[in-house]
């Protein structure tokens, strides 16, 4: 197995083990405005239940850009944590959409209780969060990046490179 494949196999494993995340989102003002929300990981996206009474669904239904964190805490030196960074654009997903029962579906079955009480709640809406980039940090010096939502696709980050943040030519 390539360092790559290693590496996509550690972005799904603490994927898998987040059931929440860090948001980044924007205000009325273009000012940043970080929060945090559970999640639901799925093939077309990563969803989101959130409240019309909380600043990011607010920041969301004006401004579709989203940034998602998740820092494995587990990891001992806060420089070197396994993290996953996410740029996503964001859409509703309306009630009588037949993704949202089928989402819904899974937030009950992740969340139990609390969801039966959250679901009915005119204010809390669903939105389903495209991923279009994103980044992950296995440890020092082992970066990657990926494009369109394909993290499968996973290059390296050359740590040499004079152009932060570029994939190395050598990645596959």
């Amino acid at each position: 197995m390539t360092d790559t494949e290693d590496a996509f196999h550690d972005y799904l494993d603490l994927r898998q083990q987040a059931d929440s995340a860090q948001l980044a989102t924007l205000d009325a003002d273009s000012l940043p405005e970080a929060s945090h929300a559970p999640v639901v990981w799925l093939e077309d996206g990563v969803y989101l239940f959130l409240s019309d009474l909380a600043a990011h669904a607010r920041n969301l239904r004006n401004n579709p850009a989203l940034g998602l964190v998740l820092v494995d805490a587990s990891g001992k030196n806060p420089f070197a944590r396994r993290r996953i960074g996410l740029q996503c654009r964001t859409e509703l997903v309306p009630r009588d959409d037949p993704r949202f029962a089928s989402v819904m579906a899974i937030f009950q079955h992740r969340f139990g209780g609390v969801m039966e009480l959250l679901e009915p709640l005119a204010d809390f809406n669903l939105f389903r969060a495209r991923i279009e980039r994103g980044s992950f940090v296995r440890g020092f010096g082992q970066a990657f990046v990926f494009e369109g939502g394909n993290p499968d696709r996973l290059e390296a980050v050359d740590p040499r490179a004079a152009d932060e943040g570029s994939p190395s030519d050598s990645a596959s």
